[in-house]
């Protein structure tokens, strides 16, 4: 490995501290480790709250290891040379951090290695010291006392002279060996646990007593979990899916958004834990009431489309955690959606954040789907997301037009049916996440145990959806139906 790089293709934002891309480096697989790697230590992950840590197994040999709010970046070292590529693919060399690294793994005479660390904020541990502060600073320093103040975190040793590290205790024996007496660069703060209760006092210490963003526990055979206090958040059901055979009629999840301050509701996570069978069923019994039209479609896992109902009622939920970055270091985009009182109409997707371990608590009647009640600040407060207070109806996309739309009723004793079937074109086929078409079912007879029912197709091209709609109104308009003008 030779971290060999094009210094022409680099921006030097103070002293020895540069910036590049990857396609600068002689090596641009680098981008692709970093990514990779990060990708599979987020899904070893297990996710716990601070109340399930019992969950964690008993044994001895855990590492807890304190979780910094910061940038993460794989450190390559190839015996001259230390960098770091981060998983968006910005490279970086010269940080007062990386040049004490460097300094300290020569003396060690380590030949090559590839870490895992945080770059964060050294001193303040609490939730003002937020990974937004040290993206600011990595982006355009004002001085070098702004630099000095960014500490190297060492958590992992993914490679060690072209070879991987097999066990937690060795990682720790040459981080300390290397890293121990070093002032920016150090090993990741951790604690040796031999028993839940130790993880328990430390998490206790650190997170609550000091405003550390969590913990993470590593052991050999366990793994690895992530521990951290739960969030809380108000939000605006904007949909729901009910569930098949025995569980029909029941709620199986909820599509709830967070409101932007212009008014457009951000979708931000599906739901599906947390209910009693009775919240199942008074829950689906309300939403269905609030039904309404959507040039949106989304779907639930398993790929049942949601029936869109009109923003409200608001519920509170809670979250293990919320990233604003994938593991390709790009942001989490989720699709903006106008609510004109009537129906929603699609805007475009925008950064917000994927959260983790979502679960109802409990119906929120004392607010309402407004800008207060459920903001998109609750999230921006947390975790760093980009462009949050920017208005989403500058990118508005074209309306969508209705190109057919027929309506049959029917009588039954007594009661009236009603059978309504739309085509529209969405206007929004330049963007991948539209289709062209849509052809659209209501089905509502009153006499059936789920009054109102609904089938949705998509096309990409006029004459499919065209045909698409012929079948379905063959199927549906006969036997009785007549044509309402």
């Amino acid at each position: 490995m030779k971290l060999d790089y094009e210094k022409s293709k680099f921006s030097c934002k103070h002293g020895d501290y540069c910036i590049g891309k990857v396609n600068a480096l002689a090596d641009p697989s680098l981008h692709a480790r970093t990514q990779e790697y990060k990708r599979r230590l987020s899904g070893a992950m297990k996710p716990l709250s601070g109340q399930d840590i019992s969950r964690v197994p008993k044994g001895k040999g855990f590492y807890v290891t304190r979780k910094y709010d910061g940038e993460f970046a794989l450190v390559a070292f190839d015996g001259k040379n230390l960098l770091s590529v981060n998983p968006g693919g910005t490279v970086r060399v010269g940080l007062p951090g990386f040049i004490e690294a460097e300094k300290l793994l020569k003396k060690a005479k380590v030949k090559s290695c590839l870490l895992g660390a945080e770059l964060y904020l050294t001193g303040d541990t609490s939730k003002i010291n937020r990974v937004s502060n040290v993206v600011g600073i990595l982006r355009s320093p004002s001085s070098k006392a702004q630099l000095d103040k960014l500490g190297v975190a060492v958590f992992d040793i993914i490679e060690l002279d072209g070879k991987p590290i097999e066990t937690a205790a060795k990682v720790f024996e040459y981080l300390k060996r290397w890293f121990g007496k070093g002032e920016l660069v150090h090993p990741a703060e951790h604690v040796i646990a031999n028993k839940v209760d130790t993880i328990m006092e430390v998490f206790t210490e650190w997170v609550i007593g000091e405003g550390s963003e969590g913990v993470v526990v590593r052991h050999d055979q366990a793994g690895y979990y992530k521990i951290k206090i739960r969030h809380n958040l108000d939000v605006a059901i904007i949909g729901f899916s009910e569930g098949t055979d025995e569980r029909k009629g029941m709620l199986h999840d909820l599509l709830v958004a967070v409101m932007r301050s212009d008014g457009t509701l951000h979708e931000l996570v599906r739901v599906g834990g947390g209910f009693s069978d009775e919240d199942r069923r008074i829950i689906a019994d309300e939403l269905r009431r609030r039904v309404v039209p959507s040039d949106y479609v989304a779907v639930n896992n398993d790929y049942v489309a949601y029936e869109m109902t009109a923003p409200g009622p608001v519920i509170e939920i809670s979250c293990l955690d919320m990233i604003s970055e994938s593991s390709k270091g790009g942001p989490v985009n989720r699709m903006v959606l106008d609510w004109d009182g009537k129906r929603y109409s699609a805007l475009s997707r925008m950064p917000l954040v994927s959260v983790i371990s979502p679960q109802y608590v409990r119906m929120r009647d004392d607010k309402e789907a407004n800008t207060e009640d459920v903001n998109i600040g609750q999230v921006s407060d947390l975790v760093d997301v980009p462009d949050f207070d920017q208005p989403a109806r500058e990118k508005e996309a074209p309306a969508s037009a209705i190109l057919e739309r027929q309506v049959y009723t029917k009588t039954m004793r007594g009661n009236r049916m009603v059978r309504k079937l739309l085509l529209w074109k969405t206007n929004k086929e330049a963007s991948p996440d539209f289709p062209g078409y849509v052809v659209y079912l209501t089905d509502f007879s009153p006499n059936r145990q789920n009054p109102l029912e609904r089938d949705i197709k998509v096309s990409n091209t006029e004459a499919a959806a065209r045909k698409l709609f012929s079948k379905m109104a063959e199927k549906n308009f006969i036997g009785g139906w007549e044509k309402v003008s």
